[in-house]
């Protein structure tokens, strides 16, 4: 998704809004989260069937593991209509059962606008009033978004409702896992009114339903392991309120989140993890970012230095969500057979980590903060749960600081020879090979955990 630009007037109202209204609740009981998020997640765009299985068979080829797949834009004949098009993904329902066949799940990107070159459908859905509108009167509003023209989904009308349910129904029942739902709501800011409640709707609650809607219906449909994907705070680069960002998804469902959009620099890791800092300080449980950064870089043959993507997978691997997709190349063995073997190692230790991030999600979530809990927003260090710390690597020339958490002792990852004070503090300059991973001494996973 391409970064949206916003009124200040609007953001800084809109966020003030979303600090007051989309607060975090505590469960009483363990939340159930699908396994099946915390292992590695691929993606491409503008792709087809072919391209899809070769993705995924080539990753397995090199010796790494894939837990999901994302069918990224464009799937459909028409933004968004939920009509698979042929001519790029033939056979879609034995191209999901044959990724499932190698125990990958699927999901499909998707939006809540659709498009008005989307004809007849547009201008009749156009006729009944179930799309947003500016005001009580009149059409509805037409946003210009980054895959064209066209109008929000009003959540509120049952007829709409109806409609799309019956859309969804002919993609879920191809046994689809879930959903990457695409930040089109923040367009509701020029289209509060909904004809099919009456009244305006707060751009708050209209982000927090559509995400709802797409989570709820999936679920009924697939069953409790069905995924949205969503964004948890991300500001788009855009620095507005003191650098805060917005608030999309509601915290109590989404355990898939992601920061997008970002260059494919160091400085683009960067303002990734600002955005993700500012999702755990907002309470989001699990979120990740797209390694390598979204962006393509011209600068490099590649579009992205080796140096960043290495970095950047294994602040992936340490994340909630570890996902890797976006514009240029994100294989890693087209970099070397290095970065490939850095790559493959990372994702093995991943699929070690499951149990140990499903059973500190779960944690987290029951008492109201993130599986990632930043020390501050400067050197972005964070704990991973409460027995694993991190300290990414934020420059190409690998040096970093790390200050020791006080009340414990910390073993290193990559040599567990060596063993740190709490309190204390060392510089750093790691080969390629090594990441500032700690495992609180003491801690079961120091023996389950080997790379």
């Amino acid at each position: 998704m391409r970064r949206i630009i916003f009124l200040c007037s609007f953001s800084c109202v809109l966020l003030l809004s979303c600090k007051k209204e989309n607060t975090n609740t505590s469960a009483s009981s363990d939340p159930y989260i699908p396994e099946w998020i915390f292992k590695h997640w691929v993606w491409e765009g503008e792709g087809t069937t072919t391209s899809a299985k070769a993705l995924a068979d080539d990753y397995i080829a090199n010796g790494i593991p894939v837990g999901a797949i994302i069918i990224d834009s464009p799937w459909e004949t028409g933004y968004n209509n939920f009509d698979v098009d042929p001519s790029l993904y033939p056979g879609a329902k034995d191209m999901i059962d044959y990724f499932h066949s190698k125990n990958i799940n699927v999901l499909l990107w998707i939006t809540g606008v659709i498009n008005n070159d989307v004809q007849p459908l547009y201008d009749s859905l156009k006729a009944k009033k179930y799309f947003m509108q500016g005001g009580k009167n009149g059409n509805p509003t037409v946003i210009s978004w980054w895959k064209g023209d066209g109008s929000l989904f009003d959540y509120w009308n049952p007829n709409m409702v109806e409609y799309i349910h019956s859309g969804m129904d002919k993609v879920l029942d191809l046994g689809i896992d879930g959903w990457k739902c695409d930040g089109t709501d923040y367009y509701s800011i020029a289209a509060p009114y909904s004809p099919g409640a009456g009244k305006n709707i707060s751009r708050l609650e209209y982000s927090n339903t559509y995400y709802q809607f797409f989570n709820d219906y999936s679920k009924q449909k697939r069953g409790k392991d069905a995924v949205v994907m969503a964004r948890p705070i991300d500001n788009y680069g855009v620095e507005f309120l003191e650098g805060d960002a917005v608030a999309f998804a509601p915290k109590k469902m989404i355990f898939a989140g992601w920061v997008g959009d970002q260059d494919a620099t160091f400085e683009g890791l960067r303002k990734a993890l600002n955005n993700m800092y500012h999702s755990s300080q907002y309470g989001y449980l699990i979120f990740g970012s797209d390694i390598g950064g979204y962006r393509q870089d011209d600068t490099y043959p590649l579009k992205r230095s080796k140096e960043l993507f290495i970095r950047w997978a294994q602040l992936g691997a340490f994340s909630g969500l570890m996902e890797n997709g976006g514009g240029g190349e994100h294989r890693p063995w087209m970099f070397d057979n290095q970065t490939s073997t850095i790559y493959k190692k990372l994702v093995l230790l991943r699929n070690q980590m499951v149990p140990y991030l499903s059973l500190s999600a779960k944690n987290a979530y029951n008492e109201g903060k993130s599986l990632m809990q930043f020390i501050n927003n400067s050197s972005y260090a964070y704990y991973l749960g409460s027995d694993i710390f991190i300290a990414p690597i934020l420059n190409k020339d690998s040096n970093v600081h790390v200050n020791f958490p006080s009340g414990s002792k910390w073993i290193y990852l990559y040599d567990k020879s060596k063993i740190y004070d709490g309190g204390t503090g060392i510089d750093l300059t790691l080969p390629m090979e090594e990441f500032p991973v700690y495992i609180r001494q003491g801690s079961e996973w120091v023996d389950k955990l080997t790379i």
